[in-house]
């Protein structure tokens, strides 16, 4: 593929004069194209255009400088192309959700590696996906599609008899280390569904198999094994709690990721689900003889220390 290993190359050269004035008849040079066909086709695969992406590259490594070392606000403001501390202060106080000062004080920020592609053949086609994290209102999201070798398999424990949450806390407290070295790596999750009597929502773990079930949990097999990933986080200084909520629901964090599923990904991807539908109460998935409402929620296993989960849903 000639042509992304020029664009490659003019995205290298983008990084190597990230801190200068770039010239982008240059970058389209490199890339043996018009001025006008790089900009469309940057736009194409990586759904940002070039000057926004050199926009958050400067950010992220501005950001960078402010933690790494003693650099004067006034001298990154000239660094990266602002005419003013003031101007380069609202700049990334939007991309980052808090000051400079801030970020220099608590060493948290947004990152924004450089771009890469990978280009991956499966079943004579080819998907080239390009994962990264956007901004929307006050989270930031990733969207990309996963493949499992085998179908999802869940344990997990039911919320049957319980009020709340409460199987969260249960199974964390007297199941996990039953299942902990079942799949690596480690992976909680949620489920909203009716694969056990009395159930609305299971919570344990991903595993790859469901052999030697433990008493008082239940085996849960997805059938399938493609799916949309959104991954999403809050912006730095935020808590687990924030995110994913708990007894009295969702966090805001998640409550944000799913008005972003259900007003801009699922309208515009609807039809590459598998099994979708809606209902009164929302949307799901029939599988097979299965029945999931709404998303699957993924849990980090260490989740309190990064916040950070993602909604998996079935694609055809």
């Amino acid at each position: 593929m000639i042509w992304l290993t020029k664009l490659t190359d003019a995205i290298n050269y983008i990084e190597a004069n990230i801190n200068e004035k770039i010239d982008y008849e240059k970058a389209a040079s490199i890339a043996c194209c018009s001025v006008s066909q790089f900009q469309t086709m940057f736009a194409f695969i990586t759904d940002t255009t070039p000057a926004e992406y050199v926009r958050r590259r400067r950010m992220a490594l501005s950001a960078k400088e402010l933690i790494d070392g003693k650099t004067k606000i006034i001298d990154l403001s000239y660094k990266f192309g602002y005419n003013s501390p003031e101007a380069f202060t609202r700049s990334f106080k939007l991309f980052h959700g808090i000051s400079p000062t801030d970020v220099r004080t608590y060493g948290k920020f947004v990152d924004y590696p450089p771009i890469s592609f990978q280009l991956q053949v499966t079943g004579g086609h080819f998907i080239m996906e390009n994962a990264k994290f956007e901004t929307f209102q006050d989270i930031l999201i990733k969207v990309e599609t996963i493949e499992l070798p085998e179908t999802l398999k869940i344990l997990a424990l039911s919320n049957e008899n319980m009020e709340g949450f409460e199987n969260i806390g249960k199974y964390q407290e007297n199941f996990k280390h039953l299942v902990a070295d079942r799949y690596s790596p480690y992976t909680e999750v949620g489920l909203s569904s009716d694969f056990a009597p009395n159930s609305w929502y299971a919570f344990g773990c991903q595993v790859q198999t469901l052999g030697n079930i433990p008493e008082g949990m239940v085996g849960i097999d997805i059938g399938a094994n493609k799916f949309m990933c959104l991954t999403f986080k809050l912006l730095p200084g935020s808590t687990a709690w924030d995110l994913v909520g708990g007894a009295t629901g969702p966090g805001d964090g998640m409550q944000t990721a799913g008005e972003y599923l259900t007003t801009q990904w699922i309208p515009k991807n609807e039809k590459n689900l598998l099994g979708y539908y809606t209902w009164e109460h929302g949307y799901g998935f029939n599988i097979g003889s299965n029945k999931i409402y709404s998303p699957i929620e993924v849990y980090k296993a260490d989740i309190q220390k990064e916040p950070e989960m993602c909604f998996y849903l079935p694609l055809a």
